[in-house]
């Protein structure tokens, strides 16, 4: 997957947990968080246990918890993913929308490699996490069946395989920018020694000129009559 780093401003809004302050209940269909206040949190977990989550609902969750688990990786930095909603909740769209906003962050708020690198650790580490916790929190509701697991599997591979462009990107952008740097370094002693070369080469040119000129002059024959 081709990641671009760059364009989008962070949310510096510390160690937010995106959209997972959500109850286990609000991921089932047909209630919302507030419709459920009622609800202690055994009978919740209990409640959802017997129930199937679709596709979507288990996408969704996956995704709160991964984007918390960023967020609070992130957290010693005050950056921040912010609420991420990749509109469905495909392992692609998730992956996709997720990797995105990972690589604005660096490209907004890093000013050198050691800061790109340390924004783009913790969002690995954190990435790594919230994958743990999605499959333990699934699992937990009774709900991790194949599919599901399927389609965090293929969530997982999405974004490793992301997270190798981005650290390829930096690799590639840092790599270019010494060289480059390197260069614009030397080019003075460079262009003194080219110039010193030049210098000598004309010099040489014209004493060797000269002594030949020289030397025509006093072989050439002389006319006139003897007094």
């Amino acid at each position: 997957m081709d990641i671009t780093i760059g364009g989008l401003s962070s949310q510096q809004s510390g160690a937010q947990s995106g959209s997972s302050v959500r109850s286990a209940q609000s991921y089932l269909p047909g209630q919302s968080d507030s419709e459920k206040t009622g609800n202690n949190s055994a009978s919740a977990f209990a409640a959802a246990t017997s129930v199937s989550l679709s596709s979507a609902s288990a996408g969704r969750l996956s995704t709160d918890q991964i984007v918390s688990a960023i967020n609070e990786s992130l957290s010693s930095t005050g950056l921040s993913l912010g609420n991420v909603d990749p509109g469905e909740y495909t392992p692609e769209a998730v992956a996709e929308r997720i990797l995105a906003r990972v690589g604005d962050l660096i490209a907004s708020n890093a000013g050198s490699e050691a800061e790109a690198r340390d924004i783009f650790d913790k969002a690995s580490e954190g990435i790594e996490r919230g994958l743990k916790d999605a499959r333990e929190f699934l699992e937990g509701l009774g709900a991790l069946n194949e599919q599901i697991n399927g389609n965090i599997t293929e969530t997982e591979e999405r974004l490793n395989e992301g997270l190798k462009s981005i650290e390829q990107r930096l690799t590639e952008l840092y790599n270019s920018s010494a060289s480059e740097e390197a260069a614009e370094a030397a080019t003075p002693a460079r262009d003194e020694q080219v110039l010193q070369s030049q210098v000598t080469q004309t010099a040489q040119a014209s004493q060797a000129y000269a002594e030949a000129g020289t030397a025509a002059q006093r072989n050439a024959p002389r006319y006139g009559t003897n007094g």
